[in-house]
């Protein structure tokens, strides 16, 4: 009982955070064996007052909507099943990163966790990319490429996340948590570092031949721009560059975003208009949380195969609303973008990591939010928690500085 006593879950809980965000990218399953550990010591850990940030109530409002949608889903037990496995342990994850990083020194372990995951799945993606025969066959078996639009494409860069467009939503999140640690003051060698890690970063974004993910980055230099140094405009005359003196893939898949000759892009507008035709007749709780492939069938208009199996909307602002409602979509939006407002306030008032963790923030919901527009990358598990958590750590050093205000004051 004496061991039991003295037992201390704090320090365990911080190191199942850090083997999270290691696992996370690498695994759509193999996180779970840190984080529901993570979990249930904090739940056993008496002496800590769980917090949940400035946005919790949002975050609570929407989670009590999505839970209301199960009543009116084709398939209760399904939708209950995974609403208590992806939106309830999202919170969990998001909780406990707001509860238990309470220090700079423990900001950067977490850093350290994602970088060092970042690097792995780099480099696997790599190798997987030198293997012509077999990505090609992936591509191909995931209708991840359209020969007769793309007759050249022929490998699409992956690594870990299952999908091209997946990794190019991951992509985008790290690029976003490194350009300020490269942009701020500190050791050259750090500073190396970080700019090989953004080399690498960007290279294989561009082998994604993900469009979402590039209009995003282009997202990601405007803000540059706008809130660092107006000397980031130049990027864009690179990328014009690259567009009209490169005449492959890359250019094709770019200016392919302007015309529906592209299969996927004709299947988007087309999914867009069902799925707004499901917002129309569910606005109070929509179809039911994780229902959208169960319910698609019945507001087909394009795709006129009923083996076809469609899990989402591909735009971030049409499946919310369908799948929970109105009223649930108002709370997930204003969750998902006062983030970006939270980061900008410590952007502009936080002092040392907070800071620059608060430009990253900004970066992050930008780029999701962006990305979003054409895609629905936080459908994927890994992508939603790798978000979220993100999301928690960028405005985590709001509670360190009112800790540090609070030991003043005593």
């Amino acid at each position: 009982m004496s061991v039991f006593r003295h037992f201390c879950p704090r320090t365990y809980v911080l190191y199942l955070i850090y083997v999270t965000f290691f696992l996370l990218p690498l695994s759509p399953m193999l996180f779970y064996l840190s984080l529901v550990p993570a979990v249930f010591l904090a739940w056993m850990d008496r002496k800590t007052s769980f917090q949940c940030g400035p946005l919790g109530k949002w975050g609570v409002g929407f989670l009590i909507c999505s839970f209301l949608s199960i009543a009116v889903s084709p398939n209760i037990s399904f939708s209950l099943f995974n609403w208590l496995f992806e939106p309830c342990l999202y919170m969990a994850f998001y909780v406990l990163i707001l509860t238990y990083i309470r220090n700079e020194e423990e900001q950067k372990c977490v850093l350290k966790a994602i970088f060092l995951g970042a690097v792995c799945v780099v480099i696997w993606g790599i190798i997987q990319y030198a293997d012509i025969g077999g990505m090609t066959q992936n591509l191909y078996s995931g209708a991840w490429v359209d020969p007769a639009r793309f007759p050249l494409l022929q490998r699409r860069m992956f690594s870990t996340l299952e999908n091209p467009n997946l990794f190019g939503a991951y992509l985008l999140m790290v690029i976003s948590l490194v350009i300020p640690f490269l942009l701020k003051k500190g050791k050259t060698q750090k500073k190396v570092l970080y700019f090989i890690l953004l080399v690498f970063l960007v290279f294989c974004l561009a082998l994604t031949y993900s469009r979402g993910a590039w209009v995003s980055a282009l997202a990601l230099v405007i803000a540059l721009t706008v809130f660092y140094d107006k000397r980031f405009s130049l990027l864009f005359l690179v990328v014009a560059l690259i567009l009209s003196c490169y005449h492959g893939q890359l250019t094709e898949r770019f200016i392919s975003l302007f015309g529906r000759e592209d299969t996927s892009v004709g299947l988007r507008m087309a999914l867009w208009e069902s799925t707004w035709a499901m917002v129309e007749e569910h606005p109070l709780l929509g179809i039911g949380w994780g229902a959208y492939w169960l319910v698609y069938p019945d507001y087909n208009f394009f795709i006129q195969n009923m083996n076809v199996v469609i899990y989402h909307a591909h735009n971030m602002y049409l499946q919310i609303p369908a799948v929970v409602g109105i009223p649930g979509a108002i709370c997930y939006f204003v969750f998902f973008f006062g983030h970006g407002w939270v980061a900008k306030k410590a952007w502009k008032n936080g002092q040392g990591l907070t800071k620059w963790l608060g430009l990253s923030g900004m970066f992050i919901t930008l780029a999701m939010a962006v990305n979003g527009m054409a895609d629905f990358a936080l459908f994927s598990r890994s992508i939603s928690f790798y978000f979220w958590g993100l999301s928690a750590l960028c405005i985590s050093g709001i509670n360190i500085g009112k800790e540090k205000e609070n030991g003043e004051k005593e």
